[in-house]
């Protein structure tokens, strides 16, 4: 395959390197390890808030936590 000028060709395993270490420092940084603003994960962030919406005064069961909390969820309920 021809290449431009100053171009580089990328084989297929070295994309999965250089992909695999991008993501897995993603999922570390901004998902396993608590913001340093408050001290939480977005998992977390995403409860809170639904209990928030949900306060009514009355006690929910936690079934109904997580079923408010799935719409908040960033690739939808399929993925849960």
């Amino acid at each position: 395959m021809a290449t431009n000028k100053g171009e580089e060709l990328q084989t297929l395993s070295g994309m999965y390197e250089e992909y695999f270490l991008d993501y897995a420092s993603y999922v570390i940084l901004e998902r396993a390890v608590p913001a340093i603003e408050d001290g939480l994960k977005p998992v977390q962030r995403r409860i809170l808030h639904a209990m928030k919406e949900m306060d009514d005064g009355r006690f929910h069961k936690v079934a109904n936590i997580i079923g408010q909390t799935m719409q908040y969820h960033p690739h939808g309920d399929a993925a849960i």
